[in-house]
């Protein structure tokens, strides 16, 4: 029934319990799995602030960021390889999270989006919806938000 399972995930207990339903939904249908870090593109404003630092290491916004994100996926990855799935890639992905996801699970033909119900968002997405509202509401893909 499934090929591809993208779950995009941010480091929150609810991406993880997301993450642990796609793993079964993987084993039973041998589906290969994809985890996905969103992160956001900073401005050259904020950028511009980050930048003012104590001594040592600097490291452009993008670039932590980046980082960041691929920690949180390929943790993910581990965590869906420990749960028994077969074959999973991780990915970090610069942009605004739900049309982000919406382009990659096009992208990757994903068969199947499963989200956390609510992630690490900020106010923003806690006054205008949350991501996995955005995606289902973007998305022709069949979706399944995790509580």
């Amino acid at each position: 029934m499934y090929k591809t399972i993208l779950v995009p995930v941010d480091g929150s207990a609810m991406a993880m319990r997301g993450l642990d339903v796609a793993a079964e939904l993987c084993r039973t249908f041998g589906a290969r799995l994809i985890t996905l870090c969103i992160y956001r593109h900073h401005s050259p404003l904020e950028a511009s602030l980050s930048m003012v630092r104590a001594r040592g290491e600097r490291q452009r916004p993008d670039d932590a960021l980046k980082s960041y994100a691929s920690d949180i996926a390929n943790a993910a990855k581990e965590r869906a390889l420990e749960a028994g799935v077969e074959h999973v890639t991780s990915y970090a992905k610069r942009g605004q999270p739900a049309r982000a996801i919406v382009e990659f699970a096009d992208e990757h033909d994903c068969d199947l989006i499963v989200l956390g119900a609510r992630g690490n968002g900020d106010l923003e997405g806690f006054l205008l919806g949350s991501v996995s509202h955005k995606v289902a509401s973007l998305t022709r893909r069949q979706c399944l938000i995790v509580r």
